[in-house]
Formats: structure tokens, C-alpha cells, sequence
């Protein structure tokens, strides 16, 4: 296993990656996963890094997450975790893009993401996708005990988060702040879909195609 991720956060930058300048890697010692590589860049350069230049064998999976926060519906356009999975998609690469739910007040148990992971991975290892493209996995908050009976294939939820935008008015009279504002969890939305659920405290596994339909 190697793992390339980017040094800082990176959320929302969908699939930005750098052309117009160099990436900084930096060779990490980590106590249990031992040497890995920080770049900073976005999740998509990791993994072009990854193929083109830090890993000389051959890669047989792109995992992309755990994310901190749903990656359901719309927010696959925007999601970074997303498109690390898609970019080993472009190269030819079997991936998967892995996000855990975020709620006020409930604490996120990264032990239960990572055991649900693990079996999830495993079992879509075993499946072949109808064409070019990728697994998406999104995990409830909290996840259930019985995970393994909560799993459901969905397609990815079609209608827009709502939104605000806080204004501010500048002293100059000419221009104007503004502060965006979302309430994920109360799209308006019926399932079955990766938002609901999620919303609903199941897991949610989708098949998203790289060009198109499956």
C-alpha cells in the first residue's frame, strides 16, 4: 500500500490539477502506516503523481477518502475525493472514492469508516463496472452496528444543496462580501439516491461513469 495525499485541505477543489508550476512531495515517516508522501497539490495530482512518478510498480487500485463529509448528488461534481478516484479512472486504474458523513453532535467513528471501508473494498473488487468509471462510497453518521446489512446501490441524487449567501455592503460603496451559507441536510430530495440514504443512516454505494452512461 502507498498513500500520496495532499498536505493541506482541499475541499470543493473538484479535479484541479497543477500545470503551472511544480509540486512540493515531502517524504513523511508516520508511526503505524510508515513512509508516506504529502504534495501540495490536489487529490488528483496525488494520484498522477502516483502513476507517473513515485510509484514504480504497477497499481492495481486508487482509493480516495476517507473524506471528512458526504460526497452525495451534486456534490460529486465539486468533491475532490471524487475526482482523485476519477483521475485513476482516466489512467486506466480501478478506483474508489470513499467519503464519511458529517453531523453537529454525533462523533465520527473512523475505526467504523475504516472496517466498513475494508469490507466494501473488498467486495466491489469482485465486480466489474459496465464501462470506464468508478465506485462511489458514502458512509452515515453514525455508522450502524448491522453495516453489513445496510448496504444499498443507488444512483447519485440529481437536485441541488440549498444555499445563502451572506451580503456585506463595503464602506467604498462599489463592492460587496459574500458569505456562502448550506443546509446539506435538508435537500429536498426523495430516494432512493446517495443522499437519502445517507440521510437515512444507510450506506450508499453508486456507480458513476467517467464519460456519459453506463
Amino acid at each position: 500500500m502507498h498513500i500520496i495525499a495532499p498536505k493541506t485541505e482541499r475541499s470543493a477543489c473538484s479535479h484541479t490539477i497543477t500545470v503551472g508550476g511544480p509540486i512540493t512531495v515531502e517524504r513523511v515517516k508516520h508511526d503505524q502506516l510508515g513512509t508516506i508522501f504529502t504534495a501540495d497539490g490536489t487529490p488528483a495530482d496525488c494520484v498522477r503523481l502516483a502513476v507517473a512518478a513515485l510509484i514504480e510498480k504497477p497499481i492495481d487500485l486508487v482509493v480516495s477518502g476517507i473524506n471528512a463529509g458526504a460526497n452525495a448528488g451534486v456534490d460529486t461534481f465539486y468533491s475532490g475525493t471524487v475526482a482523485g478516484a476519477r483521475e485513476g479512472a482516466i489512467l486506466g486504474l480501478r478506483a474508489i472514492a470513499v467519503s464519511q458523513a458529517i453531523r453537529i453532535g454525533v462523533t465520527t467513528d473512523w475505526s467504523a469508516a475504516r472496517d466498513a471501508t475494508s469490507f466494501l473494498v473488498k467486495e466491489l473488487l469482485t465486480e466489474t463496472l459496465p464501462g470506464p468509471g468508478i465506485w462511489s462510497i458514502n458512509l452515515p453518521a453514525p455508522i450502524p452496528p448491522d453495516a453489513k446489512s445496510r448496504i444499498h446501490r443507488v444512483p447519485v441524487a440529481a437536485h441541488p444543496m440549498p444555499m445563502t449567501f451572506d451580503r456585506t455592503d463595503n464602506d467604498d460603496g462599489r463592492t460587496m462580501e459574500f458569505g456562502y451559507g448550506a443546509s446539506y441536510w435538508l435537500r429536498d430530495v426523495s430516494g432512493p439516491s446517495d443522499y437519502s440514504v445517507i440521510r437515512d443512516g444507510d450506506i450508499a454505494v453508486t456507480a458513476i461513469p467517467l464519460f456519459g452512461r453506463f
